[in-house]
């Protein structure tokens, strides 16, 4: 299974400004995008902070040809948000998530965050890809990209600016070390 994940961020690389929760900083052509790129996926995996941020907006576009899974430490807390084969609370590690959903026949999964999750997902060595758009904002302190320290070896795929705008998107694959 493919698993890239998908971020927008600062060009000091923060993925939401200051103590502000969520994406409204990015432009309109990276929403464009991002609406683009989802299509291309099957699965896409939340941690439960980016849910509870972004609750409306994932809830608006539930549908069954595209299942989420927001990681939660406590998934019968969300039993009322839960829509069967659109939207499950679980408390898998990622390894077993990733398994589960390889088991269930899903190909491409994107990871859309937050930090912890990138990091959870990074660490254990599960993401083949990183897709970014860098905006062009500086923020000076905000959510980083990452939640740990981590030194990844990344391969650029890709670089191109988002029609009519200042935004960038980078494309990286990971380079899968040798487990120490």
């Amino acid at each position: 299974m493919e698993i890239s994940v998908i971020a927008a961020q600062s060009l000091d690389g923060f993925i939401a400004k200051h103590d502000l929760p969520g994406t409204d900083f990015t432009s309109e052509a990276d929403k464009l995008h991002f609406s683009r790129i989802l299509q291309t996926f099957d699965a896409l995996i939340f941690g439960r902070l980016t849910y509870e941020v972004s609750r409306t907006a994932i809830r608006a576009r539930l549908s069954t040809s595209l299942p989420r899974f927001v990681m939660t430490r406590n998934p019968g807390a969300w039993a009322g948000d839960t829509v069967s084969g659109q939207l499950e609370f679980v408390s898998d590690t990622p390894a077993a998530l990733v398994t589960r959903l390889r088991d269930r026949g899903f190909r491409r999964c994107a990871v859309l965050g937050g930090s912890q999750i990138h990091s959870l997902f990074l660490e254990n060595n599960l993401i083949d890809t990183l897709i970014i758009t860098i905006e062009p904002r500086l923020f000076g302190r905000g959510v980083p990209f990452l939640h740990q320290r981590m030194d990844a070896k990344l391969r650029l795929e890709g670089a191109e600016r988002l029609p009519a705008s200042d935004t960038l998107l980078l494309t990286y694959r990971l380079i899968k070390l040798p487990r120490a």
